[in-house]
């Protein structure tokens, strides 16, 4: 379930896990993200 405020963060989410799987996305690279929730 996709909502529409994460979009942006679901597609490079996606691209992050075809290009480093089994990888987890750093906080540093998250907080950069532009719907991430720690950027109010």
């Amino acid at each position: 379930l996709v909502v529409a405020t994460n979009d942006g963060s679901s597609t490079i989410n996606s691209y992050w896990n075809e290009v480093f799987p089994r990888t987890p996305m750093p906080n540093a690279i998250r907080a950069l993200l532009p719907s991430s929730p720690e950027i109010s």
